[in-house]
């Protein structure tokens, strides 16, 4: 039977039902809350990376000061502060230096920038030394540097994340 005037059923659906505009929206909500259930986790691991990528930024502008010293011991390393000041660091003896305790300690501002105050750090920075450098028989002639990068710089020691970088200092 051929119907001339629309009714509801020989007319052509042209919506949606809502049966399917409510599994629509119900897949739309599952995959907003998934996106929102790693957000914290993806921001946590955005943090972690400025931390590390800070931490070798610090490391990458220190040892280039410690570099240029003798080998035998840091004598007036000169370290650039945030505030335009320079600092030095008092004599440290490396023929003597257990390794243990650290030789030099220096603090960093959250954008990486060297400071005095310890309070306002964010970034703790430790230079240990060795004497003992495989392969030199001369040990006036080398010197096995370590910088320790900590964070947060006034936690205990327990809960501060830390990363080592190694430096063979060298007189040739």
């Amino acid at each position: 039977m051929k119907c001339s005037i629309p009714s509801t059923r020989c007319a052509k659906r042209l919506g949606f039902s809502l049966v399917e505009v409510v599994i629509a929206l119900g897949v739309i909500a599952v995959a907003v809350l998934a996106i929102l259930a790693v957000f914290p986790a993806a921001l946590q691991t955005g943090h972690s990376a400025q931390d590390e990528t800070r931490a070798a930024q610090i490391a990458q502008t220190i040892f280039p000061s410690l570099a240029g010293q003798a080998v035998s011991q840091f004598n007036n390393v000169q370290f650039l502060l945030s505030d335009n000041t320079t600092r030095s660091t008092p004599p440290v003896d490396l023929t003597t230096s257990s390794g243990a305790t650290p030789a030099v300690t220096l603090y960093a501002e959250n954008d990486g920038k060297l400071t005095q105050d310890a309070t306002r750090a964010v970034y703790a920075i430790f230079i240990y030394t060795n004497n003992s450098v495989p392969g030199f028989t001369d040990l006036a002639s080398a010197n096995l540097v370590t910088l320790r990068v900590a964070w947060p710089a006034n936690a205990l020691a327990a809960n501060q994340t830390y990363r080592d970088y190694v430096r063979i200092i060298s007189k040739y």
